[in-house]
């Protein structure tokens, strides 16, 4: 069969893939994972092409123009709780020009038979994006799948058997076809960069996070290194490693980082965590071309820490923030805020925090109730959020929930206020222009910089 792998045009630019659908924060945008590793896969039994909107910035009228050149049979296209309003029509408009619709997405993620039942234009929802589900599905042997909803002799069939806990393989991904220009990061150093999974979800509990609801599972790290190889022959040598907690498996990470070293050549960014990147992990990173790391605060207050189930206090944050420093690794620190028990105090003690830190960047993400997560659960059951209303950025560009002493308007004004405090000081700005390694790198600093407080003033 003729698959295109798409992502839908949008108002926006948004970011629907692993199941957390956001509007970008500053300006960035890169390669959407669900849809790379699953190039790979269906390329195995048919003609396999890639239409990405978002990079491509394709109006509503390119976007059909284009897919019609390609005339696929099949469409597998990811959707977004933060887009699922335009997405809906979009793909309706796609099936009611006899094209089979297969997605894949955070809003997808709970309830998927639900979803299917609502939307008649929608054959079949992915529930995992690193398994041959999508290729037994469309052979037609449903014995084989694993995680998929789907309609079958005119009932619906959720074929859901426990999350992925063991190692996986793919095929290696087809970055090739993938557009060329359009994709951008923060903290790359290079303009040209491509994204890599090197493993599935996480094995860390938090609670309102939507890895903790996939299970975890690593890939070998010789099929990794395949596809990494492939990537520098076609002269990518920056990779946005976007494994959830490198790391979690000691052995395995100092595996990958050996075969990185060994390499010589890529620089790459990446995320883990505080309480288990230890020295020698540290070293064995920045041997490897590690040059940034992503780590969680999400706040000062331990018992927010501890009530969301986080493993680790901010003795364990502060120790993580100083090991990484020594080793001479950029840091950007995440943070949760909103959550129902958050107070104007524990904002300004998370502020504080960050600023003790000596973080290179900060990311501050609103709470919002996530599919498949026990906040969601205890979000609903506040009554803070109604369960049928499925739009929301998960990137926090507004606040979706109250909590128990601040509205919705102040919580976005005193999240756009520890933006700006942290940016805005003179004493980051030298850093970060003393640091900076080259023009273009400025260049796409300013650009970045700009975006950001845009969207924060």
């Amino acid at each position: 069969m003729r698959v295109l792998l798409l992502n839908p045009p949008g108002a926006n630019v948004y970011i629907r893939d692993y199941f957390c659908s956001k509007t970008t924060k500053s300006n960035y945008l890169f390669e959407p994972i669900d849809l790379v590793m699953l190039s790979g896969t269906i390329a195995v039994a048919h003609e396999v092409g890639v239409l990405d909107c978002m990079a491509e910035r394709l109006s509503i009228e390119q976007a059909r123009a284009r897919i019609d050149a390609f005339a696929p049979e099949v469409l597998v296209s990811l959707v977004g709780s933060v887009s699922w309003n335009e997405d809906r029509p979009f793909l309706a408009d796609q099936a009611a020009r006899g094209r089979r619709v297969l997605a894949i997405g955070d809003v997808l993620h709970e309830k998927a038979d639900v979803r299917l039942a609502e939307e008649p234009w929608l054959e079949a929802v992915l529930g995992n994006f690193v398994n041959a589900d999508v290729l037994a599905y469309l052979a037609g042997r449903y014995e084989r799948i694993w995680d998929m909803t789907y309609r079958r002799d005119g009932r619906i069939v959720r074929a859901t058997h426990g999350k992925l806990r063991t190692d996986y393989r793919v095929p290696r991904p087809l970055h090739e076809l993938f557009p060329q220009r359009g994709y951008r990061f923060s903290f790359a150093r290079n303009e040209r960069f491509a994204t890599v999974l090197t493993d599935w979800g996480c094995p860390f509990p938090c609670e309102f996070c939507v890895m903790s609801t996939l299970g975890f599972a690593t890939r070998a790290v010789a099929e990794v290194m395949e596809e990494i190889d492939h990537l520098r022959v076609r002269g990518v040598r920056e990779l946005f490693v976007m494994d959830q907690t490198f790391g979690a498996r000691k052995e395995r990470a100092r595996e990958l980082c050996a075969a990185f070293e060994a390499r010589g050549d890529l620089s790459w960014t990446t995320y883990t965590r505080a309480d288990i990147a230890d020295d020698e992990l540290f070293a064995a990173m920045r041997r490897a071309g590690c040059h940034t790391v992503m780590m969680g605060v999400e706040s000062a207050d331990e018992a927010l820490l501890k009530r969301y189930r986080k493993v680790y206090d901010v003795s364990a944050i502060r120790a993580g923030f100083a090991r990484a420093k020594k080793h001479g690794l950029r840091t950007v620190g995440t943070f949760v805020i909103g959550l129902p028990e958050e107070t104007e105090q524990s904002l300004r003690a998370t502020l504080e925090l960050a600023l003790d830190l000596e973080l290179d960047f900060m990311s501050v993400n609103m709470a919002v109730p996530r599919f498949g997560t026990r906040f969601r659960r205890r979000a609903i059951e506040l009554g803070l959020v109604d369960e049928r209303d499925l739009v929301m950025d998960q990137g926090g560009a507004e606040a979706k929930l109250p909590t128990h002493t601040l509205d919705r308007a102040q919580m976005r004004a005193l999240k756009k206020r520890m933006v700006r405090n942290f940016y805005l000081r003179p004493s980051w700005l030298w850093r970060r222009l003393r640091n900076t390694r080259d023009f273009a790198e400025l260049r796409r600093s300013a650009r970045e910089g700009m975006a950001l407080l845009m969207r924060n003033v």
